[in-house]
């Protein structure tokens, strides 16, 4: 008897600490998964501010281009028009974000230089990854 005692006992402290390895291990990873950023929820709201980012950047594209190529250079604009198209229920609200987007830079670029082109690059490549982003969340759906 006194063996079957002391095989318990020894049982029991395997077992006391392997639930106590269990729950360590629980809580830890608990803990570290609400310590990881979380990625943002790519809701309808997400969607429509990306849009509005996007047509902002294409307003100011659309200046920065005309100023260095001329008012014949529609390209920008035409891409927006695109997007409207696509995206009719933002209409206004993508209106309001060319031209601000239009108007900053117009008020920052008076003429073409080597930073107007710069800066026409640049805000070509953040609206590039804008597209991506949206296109993105379009296979996702």
């Amino acid at each position: 008897m006194r063996h079957m005692h002391a095989l318990i006992r020894g049982y029991s402290g395997t077992m006391s600490r392997l639930v106590f390895l269990a729950l360590a291990t629980a809580v830890v990873t608990a803990t570290s998964a609400v310590a990881q950023p979380q990625p943002a929820p790519r809701g309808d709201q997400w969607y429509q501010q990306q849009l509005t980012e996007l047509a902002e950047v294409l307003g100011g594209s659309h200046y920065l281009r005309i100023v260095c190529e001329g008012r014949g250079d529609q390209r920008w604009r035409t891409y927006m028009q695109g997007v409207i198209q696509r995206e009719p229920q933002y209409n206004d609200q993508l209106i309001a974000a060319f031209n601000h987007g239009y108007r900053d830079q117009e008020a920052r670029f008076p003429t073409c230089d080597e930073t107007t082109r710069q800066m026409e690059a640049e805000l070509r490549a953040r609206g590039l990854r804008i597209s991506q982003g949206l296109g993105a969340h379009h296979t996702e759906r």
